[in-house]
């Protein structure tokens, strides 16, 4: 067989491969070794609110709910521990404000240490946070669901004030400096017609919406602690949109820019040779976007290519090695050299499968 699916702890060990049940490991020992790098007060805190939200969080989800995409992307890896991962990630972005020469994806710094937020601050943004990470592949139907369960396990008091029936914790974010919730609706710019254009291009304009300025502030906050994000949803949703409109936001000569569309006839070879044109060569086998700046990545249709018969898309094996190795074999001479590629920055959407 061409995996190890079915063999015996025994046989994958000869492989060099350690197996750990599942049921052995699960999120604890990742949320662990991440406390460990934060100060102890907070640590504290933050250990107590893993405790309070997660298990029971994603036992009502299994019992209740129905993901967009549902599965783990891969076997040996749990649902719960991607989920986990990404609440960390978010998290590392709503408390990065709050740390030393904290530095943006763009390289600017932020200010330096503001007082420590409080008990309650510190549980709204975790609030937020879970609603993004474990919530974040739920249906529209099943979002009040999973709200109404954080409401009944957070209690009234670290709660948003919910006036309309559709309201749910997607609705508001946690105000960086009051620490209090506000609706999201409060904080969508003004779009004014652009009347002094005779004849405007009506495809080109973009009217800002709840939905676009908070997943704009989801990617903000995914790209200020250097990682990577992935929009799934319907045709005609926006996603390509919101996330041109995010990057747009940049100055263009600290942050680069490129946008690649993945189609069925993307191969590796495309791909790879598309990401080697928007970098240039640093130092030995390092590159990286020109002029010393850092560049953003964007992956459309990042589903699309062809499935092999064993039923792996072969381009999107170039990407996970791009993204987890930081960068790619030369497949010119010298052939299998490895180019590492650095400052570089990786966002992907594609349709609900």
């Amino acid at each position: 067989p061409e995996n190890l699916n079915n063999a015996s702890p025994a046989t994958v060990s000869r492989a060099g491969i350690i197996y750990v049940s599942e049921t052995e490991l699960g999120w604890r020992p990742l949320v662990a070794s991440w406390l460990d790098t934060r100060p102890k007060a907070e640590a504290t805190i933050l250990k107590a609110l893993f405790d309070k939200y997660v298990d029971p969080l994603i036992h009502h989800m299994r019992m209740t709910c129905k993901p967009v995409m549902s599965g783990a992307p891969w076997d040996h890896v749990s649902m719960d521990f991607c989920q986990v991962t990404t609440l960390i990630t978010l998290l590392k972005g709503v408390l990065l404000p709050f740390e030393t020469n904290s530095h943006t994806a763009s390289g600017l710094s932020l200010k330096d240490k503001e007082s420590s937020p409080g008990d309650s601050h510190y549980e709204k943004m975790f609030l937020y946070c879970v609603a993004w990470s474990l919530g974040g592949m739920l249906q529209w139907a099943d979002r009040p669901k999973l709200s109404k369960q954080m409401c009944e396990i957070a209690g009234g008091s670290v709660c948003p004030t919910f006036a309309d029936a559709s309201d749910t914790f997607f609705e508001f974010f946690v105000e960086h400096d009051t620490g209090e919730w506000t609706h999201w609706r409060n904080v969508v710019p003004t779009w004014e017609y652009p009347s002094s254009e005779e004849k405007p291009k009506f495809a080109r304009l973009i009217i800002p919406t709840l939905d676009s300025v908070r997943l704009e502030n989801l990617l903000r906050l995914v790209t200020r602690v250097d990682k990577q994000a992935l929009f799934v949803g319907g045709p005609g949703t926006a996603k390509t949109t919101a996330i041109k409109q995010f990057m747009g936001g940049f100055d263009s000569d600290v942050l680069g820019q490129k946008a690649i569309t993945f189609s069925s006839l993307t191969t590796p070879q495309t791909f790879q040779n598309a990401v080697e044109a928007s970098v240039e060569k640093r130092q030995g086998k390092t590159y990286g976007p020109p002029g010393g700046k850092k560049m953003i990545l964007f992956i459309d249709d990042v589903s699309m290519p062809m499935m092999n018969e064993w039923g792996d898309q072969v381009t999107n094996e170039a990407v996970r090695q791009l993204l987890e190795q930081g960068g790619m074999y030369s497949l010119e001479k010298p052939i299998g050299d490895m180019k590492m590629i650095v400052d570089c920055q990786y966002l992907a959407a594609m349709n609900t499968p």
